[in-house]
């Protein structure tokens, strides 16, 4: 009778189907599923509750822990994502604060431990969600991978500037996440002592932001930073109070003129998440097409984290190149790096409307973080465009467009950020320079690179599972990717032996030396990419006399 008992019990455990696995997790049973792929087959756990919904008295709060639920939460599907700005897709929810799980066993069938690595989508703090990310390649290659919905625009970034809307919840959601990993994971075969931090373009200035949040200090013991910065422009929201009441005013016009954090808290929480989402595009609109002073120039005035008043919650309430320049930041190594050209599109629409001021204002040039009056901003932009044009007109040299907004969004604050951060701990910086088939598109204008931003993902995360049409080089980069970043996670050195010949050496820089990898058709170890136009930039950055920036 004790071998039927014992036989019952295991068989309701990880389900009497294998391919039905149940995992018993502190909140309660969950039922998962077991995927069989060409190569191999891994288990796969769909949203799993990581915090209570944020609706209600909770919209604009900090998450909760999730409360537990009774029989068998079925985690087979995600089938939500977090409110998204321009995108009217039906299963929009408020209540989205959910994780993946994928590994590659259970402990019931195996008796170690994994690597986990936990990736933060991005989609500029306004948009994006789990189900674009596959994790076969991970998996496959003996890692738990982790990923997660977290508040988006205005739900996940409003900020009244005090203690009734604080801000950064996006970045508390994130945060709760990785809490939930390190309490959870071992019941996936997940080794919550080797967590790496992992994220692209927002999801890469997430990453910087909770390397600035010394509560993070034992959640991970490595990070990686894809193509963003902490330091980026665009990753922080410089006007949030005014942001907040503008964008009510768009549901109620009273609040042009209030100034009551709590009775706009009152009124927010009490109509409907699609009218705070279409408030909050309307309000984009408003600064993207020039009608407002206040928010003159676009930088940081999208939804995005912002420094909060000093308190025991807050994520983050100095200024964020400053904590980097004092060291006081989480000191784990990090992997980061960028694309050869960050903003080459094929999309212009907004962007020849931006050329059109460059010529027109010389100071449209100048990043916000840089300040004076008219004539200064005016001589510096006018330095900043002969950097890139000898003096031309940048509408005839859209080429030369295009490295300057790559620089001025990416290029300047990822090396900075990986400069000043190789001072303190291991530093790995790379470039992706392999312009291949996977991202469906080949694309150049004269004197640019040709890699776009978010092209290295296609070679991480499986998009294209059936890749026996496209080109070998391409399969052997993909491999080449994907094994470098688990190598990371799992070592935290992403050559930990030789890889194809090459050891990928740590960032040491000097003033004529940035050693980094380029990732092309080969691993090769180059020196200080991009160090002409670097060393300009810095130079107008020192000249000012001061290092008082919050972004770079």
């Amino acid at each position: 009778m004790k071998c039927i008992q014992l036989f019952v019990f295991f068989s309701l455990k990880i389900g009497v189907d294998l391919s039905d696995p149940l995992v018993e997790l502190p909140n309660g049973l969950i039922r998962g599923q077991r995927i069989k792929t060409q190569n191999n087959e891994f288990y796969s756990f769909k949203k799993i509750p990581y915090a209570q919904p944020p609706i209600g008295t909770l919209r604009f709060q900090a998450p909760r822990e999730p409360r537990n639920w009774d029989g068998v939460l079925d985690c087979t599907t995600m089938d939500v994502v977090c409110y998204q700005m321009f995108n009217k897709l039906e299963n929009q929810s408020e209540n989205c604060l959910f994780l993946n799980v994928y590994t590659p066993n259970l402990p019931e069938f195996v008796n170690e431990s994994f690597p986990v690595m936990v990736y933060i989508h991005g989609g500029g703090f306004t948009e994006g969600m789990t189900q674009q990310y596959d994790p076969r390649l991970f998996v496959e290659n003996g890692v738990v991978l982790v990923t997660f919905n977290y508040r988006l625009g205005p739900f996940g970034f409003l900020s009244t500037q005090d203690d009734t809307i604080p801000g950064n919840n996006g970045l508390k959601d994130q945060n709760m996440a990785l809490k939930w990993v390190h309490k959870n994971i071992e019941f996936f075969s997940g080794d919550p002592q080797k967590v790496t931090l992992f994220g692209h373009s927002a999801g890469s200035a997430s990453v910087g932001y909770h390397l600035l949040n010394l509560k993070s200090e034992d959640l991970f013991w490595a990070a990686i930073c894809q193509s963003g910065s902490v330091l980026g422009p665009w990753a922080y929201q410089r006007q949030p109070r005014r942001q907040a009441f503008l964008t009510a005013s768009f549901i109620n016009e009273t609040f042009l003129e209030q100034n009551d954090s709590k009775k706009l808290l009152e009124f927010l929480q009490n109509v409907e998440p699609g009218t705070i989402r279409s408030a909050a595009e309307m309000f984009y609109d408003f600064i993207l097409n020039g009608t407002s002073d206040d928010f003159a120039a676009t930088e940081g005035s999208s939804w995005a984290p912002t420094l909060e008043i000093k308190n025991e919650d807050s994520f983050i309430s100095e200024k964020m190149f400053k904590l980097l320049k004092s060291g006081k930041f989480v000191k784990v190594p990090l992997m980061i790096g960028m694309t050869t050209e960050e903003n080459l599109s094929m999309d212009h629409k907004n962007f020849d409307k931006n050329v059109e001021q460059y010529d027109i204002s010389y100071k449209t040039l100048v990043p916000v973080d840089i300040t004076g009056d008219e004539e200064k901003l005016n001589e510096i932009g006018r330095k900043i465009r002969d950097m890139y044009t000898g003096g031309k007109n940048f509408s005839k040299n859209i080429g030369d467009a295009i490295r300057f907004s790559s620089d001025n969004d990416m290029t300047r604050p990822i090396m900075k950020q990986a400069e000043i951060y190789s001072k303190f701990a291991p530093t790995y910086f790379y470039q992706f320079s392999y312009d291949g088939n996977f991202a469906g598109f080949s694309l150049t204008y004269p004197g640019t690179g040709s890699v776009a931003h978010a092209e290295e993902l296609y070679y991480l995360f499986d998009f294209i599972h059936d890749i026996k049409s496209f080109p070998k080089e391409d399969q052997i980069v993909r491999n080449r990717l994907i094994k470098l970043w688990t190598n990371f996670a799992k070592f935290r050195n992403p050559t930990p032996t030789l890889m194809e010949n090459v050891s990928w050496p740590q960032l040491k820089v000097e003033e004529n030396d940035f050693p980094y990898l380029d990732i092309g058709a080969n691993l090769t170890v180059k020196n200080f990419p991009k160090k002409e136009i670097y060393k300009k930039w810095s130079q107008i950055y020192e000249s000012l006399g001061h290092d008082d920036f919050d972004t770079y």
